[in-house]
């Protein structure tokens, strides 16, 4: 115990006075928490200039970063607290999750049918032009890792219901153009531990599951080889730390080399990129030909090294980040189509499940 208090302690000193110390040795702090360093107190300011200092002295302190990080380490491995914001949730096998899953579990579970409900009357009005059209949902990682989630949740029992009652409906939903994929995400690990999203493997459930639907013998080609990602996932940020993870993966391959379309990047799983991605599949044949868009949110994102391979002509647009002008003409030029909305997003009032958004589509499709 004695050594414990000490450890404590000694974290505890080189937290409070080591920046102080590599102040005075004459090293300075970068910007960092996501915001700009605080600005000096003036002295025309008066006594509220006081109020300033002390942002204004922490945030020129050297090695506060590195601090900062030294500080959640200690409180995640050694306290094994997470912050009382319930961002985050630990769960157990090293698992995390992201705090909104049980907050919406518990709170939009009851109108999730219906949201399913809307997707699928938008995907009939884009049917009904001619085009090819399916639909799905990115399960929450609460859904899929749910032996892995702690006995105490944010909401409690009404939470724990509510991602009960989401599996059901997600495994038991009928409808032609849907896509389902939950349950055979399950099978093995298809998720990041310390990531929201799904990881390589779960990708290519999806993108095999999409080819099954929109072309058996498409599926029936497809190949895969072991791959290799390492990054610093999005639960870890939110964190604070800095513990890069690399999970089980592959690549999926139909046979053809993906190409960006000039002015767009090649997809790069450590790199987030908003808004529009194009490319080309070559060879083509046997692909899902003419022209494509994937429109979805980063789950959608996060699988498009798994995705582009199977589209000659692909276009995603990524939710929230383009214009509704932009869905229009993107579908409008398309012989497929691909909506995906992640789990936690769906409901009623999404946009894509609501009355007058199916009414845009289908003024732009005549």
């Amino acid at each position: 115990m004695k050594a414990s208090r000490m450890a404590v302690l000694a974290v505890a000193v080189v937290f409070v006075f080591g920046p102080a110390a590599g102040y005075l040795a004459g090293f300075r702090q970068a910007p960092v928490d996501n915001r700009a360093i605080a600005p000096a107190p003036e002295a025309s300011d008066g006594f509220d200039a006081l109020d300033a200092v002390g942002p204004w002295a922490a945030d020129r302190l050297a090695g506060r970063s590195s601090a900062v990080r030294a500080k959640s380490w200690f409180d995640f491995h050694v306290l094994r607290e997470v912050p009382a914001s319930n961002k985050v949730v630990r769960g157990s096998d090293g698992y995390l999750f992201l705090g909104e899953d049980f907050t919406k579990a518990c709170n939009l579970t009851p109108g999730f049918k219906r949201g399913l409900d809307g997707l699928a009357r938008l995907a009939e009005v884009i049917r009904q032009s001619g085009r090819r059209v399916v639909f799905t949902a990115g399960p929450n990682k609460s859904s899929v890792v749910s032996e892995a989630l702690p006995s105490v949740v944010p909401k409690g029992q009404c939470a724990l219901d509510g991602i009960a009652t989401q599996q059901q409906i997600l495994d038991s939903y009928q409808h032609s153009l849907w896509v389902g994929v939950r349950e055979e995400l399950t099978k093995s690990q298809t998720y990041w531990r310390t990531d929201s999203h799904w990881s390589g493997v779960g990708s290519a459930v999806f993108a095999k599951a999409l080819a099954a639907k929109l072309d058996p013998r498409l599926a029936a080609r497809i190949t895969t080889t072991p791959d290799s990602v390492t990054k610093t996932a999005d639960l870890n940020v939110l964190l604070g730390l800095t513990e890069t993870e690399t999970p089980p993966s592959v690549q999926l391959s139909a046979g053809g080399t993906v190409t960006p379309r000039p002015g767009y990047a090649a997809y790069d799983p450590l790199k987030v990129l908003y808004g529009v991605e194009k490319w080309t599949t070559t060879p083509s044949t046997g692909l899902i030909g003419g022209k494509s868009v994937i429109i979805g949110d980063s789950f959608a994102y996060s699988a498009l090294g798994n995705l582009r391979p199977l589209f000659a002509d692909g276009t995603f647009l990524w939710i929230g980040h383009v214009s509704e002008a932009q869905i229009f003409a993107a579908i409008k030029e398309s012989d497929t189509v691909v909506i995906e909305i992640v789990q936690r997003s769906i409901t009623p009032a999404h946009p894509f499940a609501t009355p007058a958004f199916r009414q845009k589509v289908a003024a732009a499709l005549r």
